[in-house]
């Protein structure tokens, strides 16, 4: 029970994450629309499109498509893995680096 508690926990702080700082950490550059708040990214999935991060709410959604969502939901969709996955290997799927850069905060650090 403890260790689903710490699991829980654990992806919920990873979700509050930067995701446009994660993407850029993972080799996606896009413009950033200052007065709207928004990045716009070419769409990382094998479909055309666009991704869109709002500074704001800090959530991306894809132009062609209802995914949606935070940094861990992103990993996810882009690394076909369970949040658990992702959390307990957080090396792997450079959310240490993200961490390093982020700190402790949550939320978009434009």
């Amino acid at each position: 029970m403890r260790n689903r508690m710490f699991l829980k926990e654990q992806r919920e702080l990873v979700n509050n994450l930067c995701v446009k700082t994660y993407l850029e950490i993972l080799g996606y550059y896009g413009i950033t629309v200052a007065p709207r708040g928004l990045a716009i990214f070419a769409s990382p999935f094998d479909e055309v499109g666009r991704l869109y991060v709002d500074k704001h709410i800090n959530r991306f959604r894809l132009s062609h498509g209802k995914l949606t969502g935070g940094t861990l939901d992103l990993a996810c969709a882009l690394f076909k893995e369970t949040p658990n996955h992702i959390v307990r290997n957080i090396t792997l799927y450079r959310i240490d680096l993200l961490w390093s850069k982020c700190g402790s905060r949550s939320g978009a650090i434009w």
